[in-house]
């Protein structure tokens, strides 16, 4: 749908419209970008998890809760030994 545009008042008008329609936009990119990041906190994917093995408990029983407790340790060890390799090299490449 293409409007043929005849004046420069016109011109002005949708170029007006169209600014405000991209900062829009690039205020939803800003909104998903936070989203994003937040979602890969590792809280908040901890507190994932901990729902679905919850929501699993309540369907399959408690060997879920079990198996559910252990991969979320694990996952929390994982992103421990993850920081304290990068403090590591850090501390590595600075000497």
């Amino acid at each position: 749908m293409t409007k043929k545009i005849k004046s420069m008042k016109q011109l002005n008008a949708e170029k007006k419209r169209l600014l405000q329609r991209q900062a829009e936009l690039e205020k939803a990119i800003r909104y998903d970008w936070r989203d994003v990041k937040e979602s890969l906190k590792p809280k908040y994917m901890a507190g994932e998890v901990i729902a679905k093995l919850l929501d699993n408990t309540e369907q399959n029983g408690e060997n879920t809760l079990a198996d559910g407790l252990s991969h979320i340790a694990a996952t929390l060890t994982k992103i421990a030994v993850e920081k304290a390799e990068e403090k590591v090299n850090e501390w590595l490449t600075k000497k």
